[in-house]
């Protein structure tokens, strides 16, 4: 749906004219006209004015669907990378890849993302505790362990620690989007 199809769906659940939205907008009707036509677009300014206007996303308005941010904090550069690629083209939008507790931090603490997908064994640090520490700061974090070690007592330590899902590695592709559903 291109974004002239988006303002007038929006437009019409809102039960307002083109009349209306132009007033409110500080435009012509002839403007709201092209727009919704796709003769015309909105501008920059524009588009989030509507955005906030509708009470919606810019992305919403321009008929993308943000699924969210990631991070991959893990010591082997291959499985960050598989994992980025994975997430990607599945439409999600990297956050940033860290190889250690002290990267993850600072990527956390200049936005937490919407998703993590953790080591358990990151060299010095243990991720478990990574994991707890975290869930402390941002319970809305979305956190995934993934690992090699599927052992009883490190998957309970992860359940009690808050873990939303768990990836033993080696992994498929499909094991990766299935933990992001549960």
């Amino acid at each position: 749906m291109h974004i002239g199809e988006q303002i007038r769906t929006l437009r019409s659940q809102k039960k307002i004219t083109q009349e209306i939205l132009a007033a409110e907008m500080g435009v012509t009707v002839g403007a709201v006209s092209k727009w919704e036509s796709g003769t015309t677009l909105p501008d920059v300014q524009m588009l989030c004015s509507l955005a906030d206007y509708f009470k919606v996303t810019t992305d919403k308005l321009l008929g993308r669907a943000y699924k969210g941010s990631f991070a991959v904090c893990d010591d082997a550069g291959f499985i960050r990378e598989t994992i980025k690629g994975i997430l990607e083209k599945e439409g999600y939008t990297c956050a940033g890849l860290a190889e250690n507790g002290t990267q993850l931090r600072e990527i956390w603490s200049k936005n937490p993302p919407d998703i993590l997908f953790l080591d358990i064994h990151l060299g010095e640090e243990n991720g478990l505790e990574l994991l707890k520490e975290l869930k402390e700061k941002s319970s809305d974090t979305r956190i995934i362990m993934v690992t090699a070690d599927n052992g009883e007592e490190t998957l309970q330590t992860a359940i009690s620690y808050k873990a939303d899902a768990f990836v033993t590695k080696p992994f498929l592709p499909q094991h990766i989007i299935t933990a992001l559903a549960s």
